[in-house]
């Protein structure tokens, strides 16, 4: 967050700063926590875009998933066309992934498929809050574009990697959004905004940190009081998507 483009070595990148920032190793602690208790339990778990491996440390049991091989990743798995069987997996979780995907209907259609009946997909993705909107317009370094075409948002571009659009989830997810006119059996059973203090605080994956690891308990507790409002205050939400049987 908060920063210039990712370097070409951006997973050496990032695991130097997380060895280097407890605090945010705290709020992606608990992050990882709220995703894996979400996940339907005895299930296999399959994490979409694992990139440095840190929710794999976390969670040993899931299948890390990327769209290149890295030392990370135990499959290579582009979203659109997942290599998992119909009904096979039980939850799909990520975290800042779909607002990347270049397809995403594609990707529903893939979670529809591959999910069993009582199954879900589990993200935390940026939100539009008032807040949100400023923070991912203007000092950010993805795009936040409301404007685009949610079936189609990047039109004829050779999308990079990397590249995302901060707007994306909550065109689909919002109520009333994207998602519920696919005719889907995917239906949003937790929409949890939050103005996410303690990971703004933190910098992110960006060397500079306002947050000292010692605050990170009572900065949740002022998040929690602020969330309150989250159409003013939401930057971040929580998702979770059940496999129906329609």
């Amino acid at each position: 967050m908060i920063s210039h483009a990712p370097p070409s070595d951006w997973h050496a990148a990032h695991r130097n700063v997380w060895a280097r920032k407890a605090s945010l190793r705290k709020v992606y602690g608990a992050w990882f926590r709220e995703l894996r208790g979400a996940c339907v339990p005895g299930s296999p778990i399959v994490e979409l875009g694992c990139g440095p491996g840190f929710f794999k440390e976390s969670c040993p049991e899931v299948i890390a998933t990327d769209v290149a091989p890295s030392r990370y990743a135990d499959r290579v798995a582009d979203a659109a066309a997942l290599p998992f069987g119909d009904g096979e997996i039980g939850t799909i979780v990520f975290v800042d992934v779909f607002h990347h995907l270049p397809k995403p209907e594609a990707f529903l259609h893939e979670a529809a498929r591959t999910l069993r009946l009582g199954g879900r997909l589990v993200m935390i993705e940026p939100w539009m809050g008032l807040a949100g909107r400023l923070l991912f317009r203007y000092a950010h370094h993805e795009d936040c574009d409301l404007g685009v075409t949610p079936a189609d948002p990047w039109g004829a571009a050779n999308k990079d990697p990397m590249q995302g659009n901060a707007a994306l989830p909550y065109l689909y997810f919002r109520a009333g959004g994207h998602v519920e006119g696919m005719g889907l059996p995917l239906r949003v059973i937790e929409r949890a905004p939050s103005a996410s203090l303690p990971w703004i605080l933190t910098g992110g994956f960006q060397p500079i940190s306002l947050l000292p690891s010692p605050l990170v308990s009572w900065v949740e507790v002022v998040d929690r009081l602020v969330s309150l409002a989250p159409s003013i205050t939401a930057t971040r939400c929580f998702l979770v998507l059940e496999r129906t049987g329609r």
